[in-house]
């Protein structure tokens, strides 16, 4: 098992950029474990412990039913506003709950989100990430989101 190390500035000059450095490596990876913690210093920053095991095999990606948009230039413009709702969602959730935004949704997540427009659950349950734990905390939010833009 192997280990890697990030800061996630909680400034908003280097805060997206973080994220973003985190969530690609994220993707990248088999993640066994992580562990986080605030720092409280100048600036404020979370220390992320990722455990994990060596690169993705591309075999478990194929077997996998669930839906993934990795890539925002997919996008159309109207799905590129949905993005960005959704990502003032997850900052403002994420600021509720004294949490880094990517514990609430991957930037993935949310691109496939704005991608699908899941209408149900059920219909958010097929995107990669979402189970019945992040479904039953954050799925009838993302759904309001969804139908308010």
């Amino acid at each position: 098992m192997k280990v890697k190390v990030f800061h996630i500035r909680l400034t908003k000059e280097n805060l997206q950029s973080d994220q973003d450095s985190l969530n690609n490596f994220l993707d990248s990876v088999t993640v066994k474990k992580t562990a986080t913690e605030l720092i409280n210093g100048q600036p404020n920053f979370w220390s992320i412990l990722v455990f994990y095991d060596g690169q993705k095999i591309e075999k478990q990606e194929k077997t996998s039913d669930k839906i993934s948009i990795t890539d925002e230039s997919k996008l159309t413009d109207e799905e590129k506003r949905i993005f960005k709702s959704l990502r003032q969602w997850r900052q403002d959730k994420a600021s509720q709950l004294n949490i880094p935004n990517f514990m609430v949704c991957h930037n993935t997540e949310l691109l496939t989100i704005a991608k699908i427009k899941p209408q149900t659950l059920d219909e958010l349950s097929k995107i990669k990430g979402f189970g019945g734990r992040k479904i039953a905390k954050f799925g009838y939010d993302i759904i309001a989101v969804l139908n308010s833009i």
